[in-house]
């Protein structure tokens, strides 16, 4: 019971002045992402050129 009124008071009361500030990390984890997506197309498109030369050879 206690923590549901904490919650409670929690989200009337709160100022954020003691929030931590997640800005640099989420900026790495978006320069991660874009890296991730750039890998993610070369792999399609290095089995798309092989699912080609497959067809070609067939």
């Amino acid at each position: 019971m206690r923590m549901i009124l904490d919650n409670i008071r929690r989200i009337f009361f709160d100022d954020g002045r003691d929030d931590r500030d997640f800005s640099e990390q989420e900026k790495r984890l978006q320069e991660v992402l874009a890296h991730l997506h750039d890998a993610a197309n070369s792999v399609k498109k290095g089995a798309e050129l092989l699912a080609d030369l497959i067809k070609a050879r067939a």
